[in-house]
């Protein structure tokens, strides 16, 4: 208890600080530098110039709900979780109109969700309560990710995509478009576990292990079988991300089908850290630059 309020209190101080204050402070405690600003180079710099001057564009593409209509029409709605519906406030009756199992999460955030797999065995006072507080959260302050300030708050409702009562793995599909390159660069992030004692792995799109690591990661000592949907996967990661130097497009397989769970502008709100650390270098060169002229 007294561990968590001291990170409360933490979290609340540092976003009290100015903006550049702030993001020079982060950067310098995960990446012993200072950020540039000016001219972006790493790929740390580009992500935290991208929290602190974010194109419009990227607050539709960070929203759970509105995303939906843009993944529709670009890559297709049968790659959509299938949702049940949203909505603006939540009370107790709000349940009714939703089977026993389903995922909850809120759309202007990361990491605020919930996965019911019986909502007999629930208390569903306190399960509206989590969802408003959720809704009166501001998620943008923390991390100072701007993109998420213009996103009107909503909770969805989705199908709950569960393999004996689990979720299904993740795989993350980081994508850099350089304008110098004819094909994208791409490495995978697969993750097990995500709410557990979750391990990761990094692949590149042939599926042979990436030359880093996330730093501080624990990785599966299991060997990990390519998916038989790697290539579908990669042409829709391709395709999502085809006018930005860079995107994130998380996966989920459940039942040998396809399924977005996400898009993702900002990862770990720039705060990646690889193993050995000159990739944050070498994957900024491979992150095209200014983004506005690829960016739509």
């Amino acid at each position: 208890m007294f561990y968590a309020t001291a990170r409360r209190t933490k979290r609340l101080l540092l976003s009290l600080l100015p903006d550049p204050i702030f993001y020079q402070y982060q950067h310098i405690k995960n990446h012993q530098s200072l950020c540039d600003f000016n001219n972006p180079k790493s790929f740390s710099e580009k992500i935290y110039h991208r929290m602190r001057y974010p194109l419009p564009v990227f607050s539709t593409l960070a929203d759970k709900v509105l995303v939906r209509e843009h993944i529709a029409k670009v890559v297709g709605e049968q790659y959509l979780v299938p949702a049940f519906f949203s909505c603006k406030s939540i009370s107790a009756s709000t349940f009714n109109d939703l089977p026993n199992t389903f995922v909850m999460k809120a759309n202007h955030s990361a990491g605020q969700v919930k996965i019911v797999t019986d909502k007999r065995n629930e208390d569903l006072e306190s399960l509206a309560q989590l969802a408003n507080n959720w809704l009166h959260s501001d998620f943008s302050s923390i991390a100072k990710e701007k993109h998420y300030q213009h996103i009107e708050p909503q909770i969805i409702f989705e199908h709950a995509l569960l393999t004996n009562g689990s979720p299904p793995a993740d795989y993350k599909f980081n994508v850099f478009n350089d304008n110098k390159a004819s094909e994208p660069y791409i490495f995978i992030q697969y993750m097990q576990d995500r709410f557990g004692d979750i391990t990761q792995n990094l692949f590149l799109e042939d599926w042979t292990p990436a030359p880093f690591t996330r730093a501080g990661q624990q990785q599966s000592s299991v060997p990990i079988e390519k998916p038989k949907a790697l290539d579908e996967m990669l042409l829709v990661a391709k395709k999502l991300s085809e006018h930005f130097g860079y995107l994130r497009v998380d996966f989920y397989l459940h039942n040998d089908r396809v399924f977005i769970g996400e898009l993702t502008i900002t990862p770990a709100a720039g705060n990646y850290t690889f193993d050995p650390p000159e990739y944050n270098s070498l994957l900024g060169e491979k992150f095209s630059w200014p983004e506005h002229k690829e960016a739509r």
